[in-house]
């Protein structure tokens, strides 16, 4: 990995760590305990969920960074980590509301697709801003 693949990950990371704590323990937990989807709060695996942060921050740096995508504009770097997001909502707010009973749809919807977009806005910004950095350097 290049020095600037390397800062977009580990910012990526940083982004997608910090969020999904801030958003699922401290914002929301009771919700999402209520909904029912967070069986494991008392006793979760960590190792797990820092695997996923860890995945999720590699894979769209990967796709970012070797795709043209990486030469274009802010805009650009939102529409991929947004088509990102697409895909994330189709696996895990779709797919999870299709296998889990949960109490609230509507909510489940509002909390984790909420989460998805803010999180792949973030990520998309943080990439435009490392890509155009790396341009000038």
């Amino acid at each position: 990995m290049t020095k600037p693949q390397i800062l977009a990950f580990a910012g990526a990371f940083l982004i997608t760590a910090c969020l999904a704590v801030f958003w699922h323990v401290v914002l929301f937990e009771q919700q999402f305990l209520r909904l029912g989807v967070f069986s494991r709060m008392d006793d979760p695996l960590y190792l797990y969920g820092v695997s996923a942060w860890v995945l999720e921050s590699l894979a769209i740096v990967l796709i970012y960074f070797r795709t043209d995508w990486r030469n274009a504009s802010w805009l650009d770097a939102l529409k991929v980590a947004w088509l990102m997001g697409v895909f994330t909502a189709a696996s895990t707010l779709f797919g999870s509301a299709a296998k889990v009973r949960i109490d609230d749809l509507m909510l489940w919807f509002l909390l984790t697709g909420g989460f998805i977009a803010l999180h792949t806005t973030l990520l998309g910004l943080w990439l435009g801003l490392v890509s155009k950095r790396a341009k000038y350097a």
